[in-house]
């Protein structure tokens, strides 16, 4: 989830204060409420009552969101007693005063959201904390019963369908975009994930979708909190190590791998590899979508970054 430094004010503030007072009078009545972060499916608030706990307020802005949130309301008080480390507990839910579908309410998780660059400057990588609590948590999340999951309503993650979307709109709208020796790079990448039925897992699991390092909360040097369970699905376990291969690097990927006793095989990097180009095809296609000229600029750029020789 993107950070954001806009103010909330005037009719929207108005509109989320008696969403909240409707069901808890006492958290809306006073106290500052501040934007928090924002993503392409929610957007999310700090209540910060006075003389009470901080109260995270989460918006779907899209069908998407909706969805994800309804999703987590049903999976999370299952999933979080199986959990290392504490994850949003909904105190309620109530219709969205902003958007579609229905906002959620929880006491703030503990621990500061960082940026990538905030985790490198502090060294938190290197600590081997860190790394252990990272494998805990995938572990227990993919030991989730997903039957389980699929019944309260987890969506199945089906990559194959969906990445041969991706390269079908790359084709159309990103291809044209690159010098040739990139395009051939890029279409190549796709058709050999696409075309390895081993990428495939026959059975696949809970996975929380996003596990990216702004999403583990930290204090001090300890990971304190995961969050943002919004694209949580049943598919390949493999998938929530991607970010972190993004924002971390493979070396901190094999460490984790490393302490769940999980190889660190040339499969693995291989998807891993793909799944950082797919990444930034799909925010340009959605900034194309949704008339997000710069998103789709910034992404192309890093795209071509990704690319070059």
């Amino acid at each position: 989830m993107r950070t954001s430094g806009d103010a909330l004010t005037g009719e929207r503030e108005r509109r989320v204060r008696k969403a909240v007072a409707d069901v808890r009078p006492d958290l809306a009545e006073a106290g500052a409420l501040r934007p928090l972060g924002e993503g392409f499916e929610s957007v999310a608030l700090l209540l910060e009552p006075p003389g009470g706990p901080a109260h995270v307020l989460r918006f779907p802005r899209n069908e998407d969101g909706a969805e994800g949130i309804a999703c987590e309301t049903r999976l999370l008080p299952e999933l979080a007693p199986r959990l290392p480390v504490p994850v949003p507990r909904f105190a309620f839910t109530a219709p969205n005063p902003l958007g579609p579908g229905t906002f959620c309410c929880y006491p703030a998780v503990p621990g500061d959201s960082l940026r990538p660059e905030e985790w490198h400057a502090r060294g938190l990588l290197d600590e081997p904390g860190p790394v252990r609590l990272i494998a805990r948590v995938l572990d227990a999340v993919h030991a989730f019963p997903a039957e389980r999951a699929r019944e309260l309503g987890v969506p199945l993650q089906e990559p194959r369908e969906e990445y041969a979307d991706s390269e079908r709109l790359a084709r159309e709208h990103v291809v044209p975009l690159l010098p040739r020796g990139e395009a051939d790079a890029l279409l190549a990448a796709f058709g050999a994930y696409l075309g390895d039925d081993a990428n495939f897992p026959d059975e696949p699991v809970l996975i929380h979708g996003d596990v990216s390092l702004d999403h583990l909360l930290v204090t001090g040097t300890e990971i304190t909190g995961l969050i943002d369970f919004g694209d949580v699905a049943v598919g390949d376990p493999d998938f929530d190590l991607a970010y972190l291969w993004q924002q971390a690097g493979p070396g901190l990927v094999r460490r984790v791998q490393e302490e769940r006793g999980a190889p660190m095989t040339a499969r693995l990097e291989a998807k891993l590899r793909f799944w950082a180009l797919a990444d930034p095809v799909e925010d340009v296609l959605h900034g194309m979508e949704n008339d997000l000229p710069d998103l789709s600029e910034r992404r192309l750029a890093d795209l071509r970054t990704l690319l070059s020789p």
